[in-house]
């Protein structure tokens, strides 16, 4: 019963997504319609929205993605727990199998944590794309406040470059945490 609530819940949740994705983009075209004078704050809003929306769609995957997970895992349980074992006929066939199901248990393990570390790194890099989204959409909204204020293309390029060494010290640290990454492995493994 309880299954069938989730399943149904869930469901209900999708469609409401999918329906907040067609207002914003029906929302989209109204406000590039708006006059220019309420244009700006209204693109503002627009691109709030969107990004609470994007946000609410990576939580709603990342659950999704656990709960499919968890059934998975139950199922995998109840198959092991229904599953009729017998007693070898022959008494001097013995198996050492203690050693391999502790290494196997190990290596499950392992395995669903690269797994979830993976699900969680897919999902930060797919949050880092849509803020650099939104962060170029800031960034030239700026560019055109900044030139309306006077402000003087020096102060200009030395943001630019400070972002350009983000980037580079951005890429380090990704290659650096790779090279620790691979030497425990290769050190303990």
């Amino acid at each position: 019963s309880s299954g069938i609530n989730a399943e149904y819940g869930m469901s209900q949740i999708i469609g409401l997504q999918e329906q907040l994705s067609g207002d914003c983009e029906r929302l989209d075209i109204l406000v590039r319609k708006e006059p220019a004078h309420r244009r700006h704050n209204s693109k503002y809003r627009y691109d709030q929205l969107m990004h609470e929306s994007r946000a609410l769609n990576t939580a709603l995957q990342k659950y999704r993605n656990q709960h499919s997970a968890q059934e998975r895992e139950m199922t995998e349980r109840e198959e092991l727990l229904g599953k009729q074992f017998t007693a070898n006929d022959n008494s001097d066939t013995i198996l050492a199998l203690d050693a391999a199901l502790s290494f196997n248990d190990k290596i499950s393990h392992s395995n669903r944590g690269m797994d979830r570390m993976l699900d969680t790194g897919a999902q930060a890099l797919k949050q880092l794309r849509d803020q650099r989204g939104t962060l170029g959409a800031i960034k030239n909204r700026m560019s055109g406040i900044a030139n309306s204020l006077g402000l003087s293309t020096t102060v200009m390029k030395l943001v630019e470059r400070r972002s350009d060494q983000d980037r580079y010290l951005f890429y380090i640290g990704c290659f650096v945490t790779l090279a620790i990454m691979f030497l425990l492995l290769y050190y303990v493994l």
